[in-house]
């Protein structure tokens, strides 16, 4: 029991820079991506086809740095791997959101659509438990079905 909470603190004080530090640059440079010259032409204005565009590559960015983190996560611990990714997606998102807190920034946050930076620290949290226990279905070994004889 002991060696077992040796390897998930050593797992999380590994996990949890190597998420942050894969959103930092995924979501970079994902957020660096023009859209296509037809997208605009999709929505009823351009401010609406922008923010789609910005959401959906943040979430793909953010989905993208998860699912390294994931799969370590349930190659670590298979049966808690959800919760493995829970801790250090959690504690990533806070070492993320503290440099916003700053007064220089705090300003600049709330000034644009509050809406969005909440929706943004939630899939900072949610992606990795919920890709682990999507990895970690998908992997788990399946029950045999007997079959009729005849």
């Amino acid at each position: 029991m002991r060696r077992a909470g040796i390897r998930l603190a050593l797992s999380v004080v590994v996990l949890t820079p190597a998420y942050y530090y894969l959103l930092v640059f995924i979501v970079g440079w994902t957020s660096a991506v023009p859209w296509p010259t037809w997208w605009l032409e999709l929505f009823p204005s351009r401010r609406v086809g922008v923010m789609v565009w910005m959401v959906s590559l943040h979430t793909m960015g953010v989905f993208s740095a998860a699912l390294p983190v994931a799969i370590a996560s349930v190659a670590i611990a298979r049966k808690h791997a959800w919760q493995l990714g829970g801790i250090v997606a959690f504690l990533a998102t806070v070492a993320a959101l503290l440099p916003s807190l700053s007064p220089e920034i705090w300003p600049l946050i709330w000034s644009g659509p509050r809406v969005l930076f909440v929706t943004d620290q939630i899939k900072l949290i949610v992606a990795v438990p919920l890709v682990a226990w999507i990895v970690g279905s998908a992997s788990a070994p399946q029950p045999r079905v007997a079959q009729p004889h005849g």
